[in-house]
């Protein structure tokens, strides 16, 4: 790399030397060549040093497989003699198992044998026992002759009682049929009576509930009479002209009075009558086609309809219908307002604005042209320098073209101002071209653009956090954005101020704040301070020396993004402008 260095500044000195002293070029050149031999030879050295160090890497990974080979077979000989040494141990154990089941064994021998002496003793003990029980057997079969004699004797006594018996069970047959029927004919009387009693109850909860809605549509009735009465009066006494339609025939049914006087038509010139019959609504076929709307059951609103009254008179009206029941049959309402005062209003205020807006027009004009002015003076003085001779030419050519071509930029730069506010926006949208474009780099390109502004004034500008990402936009009209914002920052900022820069992700936008320690914005002024041509007092005297446009075209770039911008006064401490940009723009194309 050195030897690079050095070649580079032998040939940039080479450049610098007058041809009239031949002899030292030569001695670069030959330096030169040597240089450039050398480096390639360190060249070489270098990829030789590359390779060998490639094959050490290569003889160290292989005896890493090998060790860890060796550390696997290590582990299966421990894991091996670890089996080994626990096989022994069972069979130990095996044996002494075996001693203890012998020993065991003998002790359950013995216990055998004396078992089985226990049993002779007890067998001649049974011997004994069976002759006393042959004794007791004779003894028992003379008592069984005995009792045999006394169950006779009982069996007699059962035979009577059976047949006392059955007399008996006949009466109490006979008893209980006759309770049964007694018991049937109680339970017949019982399910009348209940009968009886459910057929009374019910015709109570039907009395109860005739009664209640005997009241309920007497309430019904007395709130349909005072709701007709209440209709009445707002349709008699109403400042909205009311037309009531059938919806099957389409004849009007009633009108009401305002309507009356508002067209100078009677109601028996409205009554029974079509829509498009009567003389204001001269548009036969839009009324029918309008009706066949309200047919359906649709809504039609007609913000401005032109009607003529019955003297002549043309007047603006707003037009609404709706449908709905009334008791079985389903009616049109059409309400009619007379808007021709409202518009003469509206067309004043417009008319105000306009005039308002081309003054601020006008007066903007005059400033550009006096910002035109001024570059041109500088072009045209530095033309004039340019052309006398270099005797007496202060300033060489080069540079007064310098000076030319930022004036010509200058210029540029306002044209394309006032380009921007006054053409036709749906041509400068389709214009943008969408692209992605890097967050972190624009506001890096800006910030350096505006430093030159920003060290006039001795104000510092600081950028933290700004988000790496990329967002869909012109990147042109991008940068123009956050210039006129950031140069606006310093244009009404303090001496030995400052302008900090935010920006941070939110909802599938990126917010983008920039905010100055200025003298702030008037109260009055923040409504307007994007309207084209607008230029507060608090900004003029600031020294400020815009055309009013910066601020105009800044949320034309942001609403043509999908976005918006916005501004907060914070008194006498400066401003915070902010705009909001949707990350992903390319629906929005």
């Amino acid at each position: 790399m050195k030897n690079s260095s050095d070649l580079a500044m032998l040939v940039k000195e080479k450049r610098e030397i007058p041809r009239k002293v031949p002899g030292k070029a030569e001695k670069l050149r030959l330096k030169a060549e040597q240089l450039a031999v050398t480096a390639k030879e360190n060249e070489t050295i270098r990829d030789r040093l590359a390779i060998t160090a490639k094959e050490l890497a290569v003889t160290a990974r292989e005896k890493e497989d090998v060790r860890s080979n060796l550390a696997v077979t290590a582990e299966k000989l421990r894991l091996k003699a670890e089996q080994l040494a626990v096989t022994a141990e069972e069979k130990e154990d095996a044996r002494n198992n075996l001693v203890v089941t012998a020993k065991q064994l003998a002790a359950i021998a013995e216990e055998k044998e004396v078992v089985r002496r226990k049993l002779e003793v007890m067998a001649k003990q049974l011997a004994v026992t069976a002759k006393e029980k042959e004794d007791v057997r004779r003894k028992l079969a003379i008592t069984a002759k005995q009792l045999a004699v006394t169950a006779k004797e009982k069996e007699d006594v059962r035979r009577k009682l059976a047949i006392t018996a059955k007399q008996l069970a006949v009466t109490a047959k006979e008893k209980e049929d006759v309770r049964r029927k007694l018991a049937v004919a109680a339970k017949q009387l019982a399910v009348t009576a209940k009968e009886k009693e459910d057929v009374r109850r019910k015709l109570a909860v039907t009395a109860e509930e005739l009664r209640l809605k005997a009241v309920q549509e007497i309430k019904i009735k007395t709130k349909l009479n005072e709701s007709e009465i209440r209709y009445r009066r707002l349709f008699e006494t109403g400042h909205d002209g009311i037309l009531i339609l059938n919806s099957e025939t389409g004849q009007i049914t009633d009108v009401n009075p305002f309507l009356e006087k508002l067209l100078g038509y009677s109601k028996s010139e409205f009554l029974n009558k079509k829509l498009w019959e009567v003389g204001a609504f001269k548009n036969i076929r839009a009324s029918m086609e309008a009706f066949e709307i309200f047919k359906k059951g649709g809504h039609l609103l007609y913000e401005d309809l032109p009607l003529e009254t019955k003297s002549g008179q043309q007047i603006e009206v707003e037009f609404v219908t709706n449908s709905y029941m009334a008791g079985a049959i389903r009616v049109i309402q059409c309400n009619i307002r007379d808007i021709t005062e409202r518009k003469k209003l509206e067309l004043a205020k417009e008319t105000s604005r306009l005039l308002e807006e081309e003054r601020l027009k006008v007066e903007s004009i005059a400033d550009a042209t006096h910002e035109l002015r001024t570059p041109l003076a500088i072009i045209k003085g530095n033309v004039d320098l340019a052309m006398r001779s270099q005797l007496k030419n202060p300033k060489p050519p080069k540079s007064a073209l310098r000076a030319i071509n930022y004036e010509i930029k200058h210029l540029s730069s306002i044209l394309t101002d006032l380009t921007l506010i006054t053409s036709n926006k749906v041509e400068l949208k389709n214009k943008i071209i969408y692209n992605k474009v890097n967050l972190r780099l624009l506001l890096v390109r800006v910030i350096g653009r505006c430093t030159t502004l920003a060290y006039k004034k001795n104000i510092s500008i600081t950028a933290n956090k700004i988000p790496d990402l990329t967002i869909f936009g012109d990147k042109a009209y991008l940068e123009k954005m956050l210039a006129n914002l950031i140069k606006n920052s310093i244009d009404y900022g303090k001496e030995n101020g400052h302008t900090e820069i935010l920006a941070k992700e939110s909802k599938g936008f990126i917010i983008i704040t920039i905010t100055d320690d200025g003298s702030g914005i008037a109260e009055e002024d923040l409504p307007h301070v994007f309207e084209r041509f607008y230029r507060a007092d608090k900004f003029q005297s600031s020294g400020g020396s815009g055309t009013g446009l910066g601020l105009a075209i800044v949320k034309w770039i942001a609403e043509v993004h999908g976005g918006e911008v916005s501004v907060k006064n914070l008194g006498n401490a400066g401003s915070v402008f902010k705009v909001s940009l949707p990350i992903n723009a390319q629906s929005r194309k």
